[in-house]
């Protein structure tokens, strides 16, 4: 069932895709307000528990490795069930968790409950890439996939902007409630509105039924057993791994510590915090879109997908390294915010455009190949919430800037041996795999 009716004409393609992937936009933009509602409400939650810069980072820590446990497991899942009820499985665990965090009263509960809600939205970006992956031919995956991450960087950009003065006016518990309620909405949204793959649905028309299976990628995904050794013996799949883990190193310090880093730093009023906050993300959120409409149009124009897809994300990350040094030559904080910014920026290329590289290898197992892109990406989320306030505690934020500087030199060599001209399986290899099973996705 969908709500979506066709009005264009049958010589048409109708545009049932980009509705399904407007309706992603939302669904991330939701799932990174209550990421970014935590780290605004950073030095309230501190102030009100008791607790230090340390502690509340082993507490971001545990979100993420609970967001990283269940990558493979959702994986799993999303190919037994298919994304449209795995997201809306997700989507509701991640709501009633995101309710806990307003009722937290201690250490402890805060911590439990973050990681419950890390476990609960792990799914999410696999299922979106998915459904974009059944969705949408491989010349329009890049923009595709920046809709998903322009929706997530979008709820930091407003959201800093918007969540502070409701903290300072009602308090922080009462952000994650709203964040609940606005959570359920988003699933009914989604689960009443998408159909796993445009066979289920009645809605778009023959001709962009044609378009959509314009290449051979959009087969069905293969409900076999995913070939793990054959895997795990290929280069790529642990580049584009090693990839993410560089990118999304400093993406998800900018979550969880940039709002902080400008308060205790820069020495930003906590009043102003938001505005300074909104800046960079807005300019990721401008970048990703540009970066997915970019790589397509070069993919168009010259057949590759080295130079569509990887030269524009290395491209990024060196503009992201660059910027993250130079944001420490400065001390005004205007200069310091639009120095990052660029940064940000940049790292957004990456991220986007791993998420089509994923599908670009992974075929029939995009879903197995972004869960596990993104569990490493996501170990390196675990990890820098934790590191950087101790860094920062030994030696000073300088430091921790430059370290993230550095890690991206990783994501650029990871980018680089990423063979995205060629998929994992080989059409040979492809014919010893037992043959797909029926499956009951919608």
């Amino acid at each position: 069932m969908t709500i979506f009716a066709s009005s264009a004409s049958p010589t048409r393609p109708t545009r049932v895709r980009w509705k399904g992937g407007a309706i992603v936009f939302v669904l991330c933009f939701v799932a990174y307000l209550d990421r970014i509602a935590f780290s605004v409400s950073a030095s309230p939650i501190m102030k009100t528990l008791g607790i230090d810069p340390v502690q509340f980072g082993v507490i971001t820590t545990l979100f993420n490795i609970g967001y990283f446990l269940c990558q493979i497991p959702g994986g799993m899942l999303i190919r037994r069930i298919g994304p449209r009820k795995a997201m809306a499985l997700s989507i509701l665990a991640w709501s009633i968790f995101t309710a806990c965090t307003g009722l937290a009263n201690s250490f402890v509960m805060l911590a439990m409950t973050r990681f419950l809600f890390g476990a609960g939205e792990g799914p999410v970006f696999t299922a979106a890439n998915s459904f974009f992956a059944n969705w949408f031919p491989s010349r329009e995956r890049g923009k595709a996939n920046s809709l998903m991450n322009a929706g997530a960087f979008l709820a930091p950009a407003l959201g800093a902007m918007l969540l502070v003065p409701v903290i300072t006016a009602l308090g922080w518990n009462s952000l994650f409630f709203v964040c609940a309620a606005i959570g359920v909405l988003a699933c009914a949204l989604w689960y009443f509105s998408v159909s796993d793959r445009p066979e289920n649905s009645s809605k778009p028309n023959e001709s962009e039924r044609t378009l959509i299976n314009a290449d051979s990628e959009n087969a069905a995904e293969a409900n076999s057993r995913v070939p793990w050794r054959m895997f795990l013996k290929q280069r790529s799949f642990w580049t584009i791994a090693l990839g993410f883990f560089g990118t999304l190193w400093t993406i998800q310090f900018f979550i969880y510590w940039l709002p902080f880093y400008l308060e205790a730093e820069r020495h930003v009023p906590f009043a102003q915090v938001g505005g300074y906050t909104s800046i960079s993300f807005v300019c990721i959120t401008i970048s990703v879109l540009f970066a997915g409409a970019l790589s397509d149009a070069i993919l168009k124009r010259t057949g590759s997908r080295f130079l569509s897809r990887n030269l524009v994300a290395i491209g990024g990350l060196v503009l992201a390294a660059a910027c993250l040094v130079l944001s420490t030559t400065t001390q005004n904080p205007l200069g310091t915010v639009l120095w990052l910014s660029v940064a940000l920026g940049g790292a957004g290329f990456a991220q986007t455009l791993s998420w089509t590289m994923a599908t670009d290898i992974g075929g029939p197992f995009t879903a197995t190949v972004g869960s596990w892109m993104n569990t490493w990406g996501f170990i390196a989320a675990a990890i820098v919430p934790t590191v950087a306030p101790l860094i920062a505690k030994q030696f000073g934020w300088t430091e921790v800037i430059l370290l993230n500087a550095g890690v991206i030199v990783l994501g650029i060599i990871g980018i680089a041996l990423t063979k995205t001209s060629e998929p994992l399986l080989s059409r040979r290899q492809s014919s010893h795999i037992s043959a797909p099973e029926a499956t009951s996705t919608r």
